[in-house]
């Protein structure tokens, strides 16, 4: 087996378990090598636990454990963070954001890149670190016509169910069955105390939280040409 590396670029902890938990476990449990980057340590998140467990002051200590704990649980291989303060992504000198993104970029030399569309990212932080990604990615494929990397953008369900209604080719959108590796997902969910613990579901018997899930996720192919992968982005 060829093994790939897939790297997510993203803003927050806990954005690789809530919306691409699936996939990331997935990836890993067939071998491939996982990393993820990650722009904040969310410390201007609202969630403080119930009862709260964090404070202002110590948050971003706490999340970035919780960070490594799910990534533990998903089968990530590396975790990098790039020591940005949330909610402010977007007034970042934006060149400067790119340089940073690409430096990783250019040391992993990924076969994936996974990130946020720049405009449905739903977060600021969100479409502020896709558009970098965006921008480095292209800056890393410019100039080697034989770089097979691929980007895809992150994409909620309701935009991959009605892909031309938001402008894109259905062949852009794949499709990941997540379902024989959500078991990995609830760990991660779980790992991430502070933000879950005030849904009660998340720590409900397995057999229960689990049916929350939706068994697919989805992702846009960001350049063509698009084949509508099933199943992979590799």
């Amino acid at each position: 087996m060829i093994v790939a590396s897939i790297l997510a670029v993203l803003a927050h902890p806990d954005d690789e378990t809530f919306i691409c938990g699936g996939t990331l476990a997935k990836y890993a449990q067939e071998g491939h090598k996982v990393i993820l980057v990650c722009a904040t340590k969310g410390e201007m998140g609202r969630r403080m636990g119930v009862p709260p467990t964090a404070t202002r002051e110590n948050i971003s200590v706490i999340r970035e454990q919780e960070l490594k704990n799910a990534c533990n649980a998903l089968g990530v291989s590396e975790l990098r963070f790039l020591g940005l303060r949330d909610k402010l992504l977007e007034i970042q000198p934006f060149e400067m954001l790119v340089e940073t993104v690409l430096v990783h970029i250019n040391e992993i030399k990924p076969d994936v890149i996974i990130t946020f569309h720049e405009t449905l990212g739903g977060h600021p932080d969100h479409c502020t670190i896709g558009l970098a990604t965006n921008k480095a990615f292209q800056l890393f494929t410019k100039d080697d016509k034989y770089n097979s990397t691929q980007l895809y953008y992150l994409c909620w369900s309701n935009v991959a169910e009605n892909a031309l209604e938001y402008g894109f080719d259905p062949g852009q959108i794949s499709k990941i069955n997540t379902r024989p590796y959500l078991q990995y997902k609830l760990q991660a969910f779980r790992a991430h105390r502070t933000q879950t613990e005030m849904d009660p579901w998340v720590w409900k018997k397995n057999e229960i939280a689990l049916l929350k899930f939706n068994e697919y996720e989805y992702f846009i192919q960001a350049y063509g040409p698009y084949i509508g992968k099933i199943d992979s982005l590799i």
